[in-house]
């Protein structure tokens, strides 16, 4: 009986020996993708190969409740494009601005900034909170020449009275006639495309 206690007892503890474990992997690309984006740096990537050689012009349009569509850049020009067009967000120095970026890798690029809008959070009654998240665009087909292409929404977060929370969620893909449910509900926004020229 000695011997089968025994037996027992030191196959309980090669089984503890063999318990699971956590092991440390090295972070990949994906893991930074991450962290970043939880800062506030968006990138929306753009295949062009179709129209290499040509131009671009960027386009965008600030949107406001009640007024009408306003062109923020105020004047054109263009891009020669490559292969890929990247249009990128980033956090600036100060609350009430985000920068936004286009690169194309046919060598040629700007940023900029974009002003926000105040909107309430009720966790902070007294301070003024600028929350904006961005969609991107359906892509339909075919593509015209000269004509506004929307890429990507960067719209300000709304309070909403019934549930006492400010927040942005919906559509995770904005119809390029801006006839997305979410829309209604966002109180500012800018619209970021091209031309293709």
């Amino acid at each position: 009986m000695n011997k089968a206690i025994i037996t027992t007892l030191l196959a309980l503890v090669a089984l503890a020996g063999q318990a699971q474990e956590i092991r440390a992997n090295e972070p990949t690309l994906s893991d930074y993708m991450q962290l970043l984006k939880a800062k506030g740096y968006i990138a929306y990537s753009f295949d062009m190969k179709e129209f290499k050689d040509k131009s671009v012009e960027p386009v965008i349009m600030e949107y406001t409740k009640g007024e009408e569509a306003k062109d923020v850049l105020g004047f054109s020009f263009s891009l020669p494009i490559g292969e890929k067009l990247v249009i990128g967000f980033a956090p600036s120095s100060n609350d009430s601005t985000y920068v936004y970026s286009y690169q194309s890798d046919g060598g040629g690029g700007f940023n900029a900034t974009l002003k926000l809008q105040p909107v309430f959070a009720p966790e902070m009654p007294a301070k003024q909170a600028y929350r904006y998240e961005s969609r991107p665009f359906e892509l339909v087909s075919p593509v015209e020449t000269g004509k506004l292409i929307p890429l990507v929404l960067f719209g300000s977060y709304w309070y909403e009275q019934e549930t006492g929370v400010s927040r942005f969620c919906g559509d995770k893909q904005i119809k390029p006639d801006l006839s997305s449910e979410i829309i209604k509900s966002i109180p500012h926004y800018y619209v970021l495309g091209i031309r293709i020229r």
